[in-house]
């Protein structure tokens, strides 16, 4: 997280304020960026249910070292432009949807019965590490591009590390349990292209799981596509910020998020999450309009402050719900299908939102998150059975 934090601002900064691109083409810029990295997000599901865990996420930590590596010797002759930086940008991508659903895999087998807790445990720490490697990426002016490329690849040897501690484990074998709208027979050797079919199918099948992955597509289209878009233009261009300013309102988000994450865990185990869930998604319309408003920037810390709150919140309660609900031998593809569907509507949000900033303004660019978060609640609440949701109290599946 500390690591892609650096790049995801970096790129933005990048994009924005070094290389001075319009909004269009940034929106662009983050489409080709984040696609290509979708399918690979299915193919980490097809491995993830089938390798050891442990050894795939050290094998891609270690790999994540070596673009920005790359993008420092790029620089150092001088060579620094548009295609470098989507080639850098995709690679790390690439290499994180490869390896993102067996790591919440692996969390489903560490925490067992208290799965809530440690969802919103490696979420909140995830938030300390973003905040971190954001505020060392808002650096860029002072420390240099250079150094903080170096930082980053460091960064990703130290995860690398840090995944020894884990113990090996197993693959999961298939289950004997008969769900009969939510299983699907699969031979041992299936194919991958089958395997991925077997998941998609079993989400689609699964009404619950289909639910939460097509309404976390609406809501990161519009709210994640403008926060990657339309906010980094709203510091530069409507209160005149540089890229430590866009790092601290970034730092103040996520710090945002972490208070959400650590406060869910005084609750948890939540009976219902799902009616939390879509709570938020009504409060975000208050802060999309404050910011809208284009208030004292003192007002716009406080409501990035408060958005990253509702994304921590409304992440946390999708999440733990789609691993609740898992079958083990599916849960590595039914995850992959759910941030497959968070992670694509970003880069799709981001394409449509720039030509919305070139066209009527960075500001407007945050009326459509408005209208989809009244939305999603109103399908939510009607015509799902996210509202009625309630955890189990013991783990459904070991």
């Amino acid at each position: 997280m500390g690591s892609f934090s650096i790049q995801q601002l970096l790129v933005i900064w990048i994009l924005v304020g070094v290389l001075e691109q319009s909004p269009e083409t940034v929106g662009l810029v983050q489409l080709l960026i984040g696609i290509p990295g979708l399918v690979f997000m299915l193919w980490g599901g097809f491995i993830g249910d089938r390798v050891d865990g442990r050894q795939l996420l050290i094998q891609t930590h270690l790999l994540s070292a070596i673009p920005p590596l790359c993008l420092v010797v790029i620089i150092s002759y001088g060579q620094l432009g548009l295609a470098s930086v989507i080639v850098f940008a995709l690679s790390a991508n690439l290499l994180n949807s490869a390896s993102n659903p067996a790591r919440n895999t692996i969390l489903n087998r560490v925490a067992k019965s208290r799965l809530q807790y440690a969802i919103g445990l490696s979420t909140g720490i995830g938030s300390v590490a973003t905040m971190i490697g954001t505020r060392v990426a808002g650096e860029i002016e002072s420390v240099g591009l250079f150094n903080i490329l170096i930082f980053q690849a460091v960064f990703f040897v130290i995860g690398a590390i840090a995944l020894l501690g884990l113990p090996k484990y197993p693959v999961v074998k298939q289950s004997s349990k008969a769900e009969t709208t939510q299983h699907l027979d699969e031979a041992p050797t299936a194919s991958m292209l089958s395997t991925i079919k077997n998941g998609l199918l079993y989400t689609w099948r699964f009404k619950l799981a289909r639910d939460l992955v097509a309404l976390n597509f609406f809501s990161s289209f519009f709210n994640a596509g403008a926060w990657l878009v339309a906010i980094p233009f709203i510091i530069s261009r409507v209160y005149q910020g540089d890229a430590l300013l866009l790092a601290n309102i970034t730092v103040i988000f996520y710090f945002g998020s972490l208070i959400a994450n650590f406060g869910l865990l005084r609750f948890m185990p939540l009976a219902r999450p799902g009616r939390l869930y879509l709570i938020m998604q009504l409060s975000r319309i208050f802060v999309l309009l404050l910011i809208w408003i284009q208030p004292h920037i003192s007002v716009f810390w406080f409501a990035a402050a408060y958005w990253g709150f509702n994304m921590g919140v409304t992440n946390t309660t999708s999440r733990l719900m789609v691993q609740e609900i898992a079958l083990p031998e599916y849960r590595s593809r039914l995850m992959s299908v759910y941030t497959l569907g968070l992670m694509s509507a970003a880069p799709v949000g981001s394409l449509v939102l720039g030509f919305v900033i070139g066209q009527f303004g960075s500001l407007n660019a945050l009326i459509p998150g408005m209208i989809s978060s009244v939305i999603i609640f109103w399908i939510g609440y009607h015509y799902t059975a996210i509202w009625q949701y309630k955890s189990p109290t013991e783990p459904l599946y070991e």
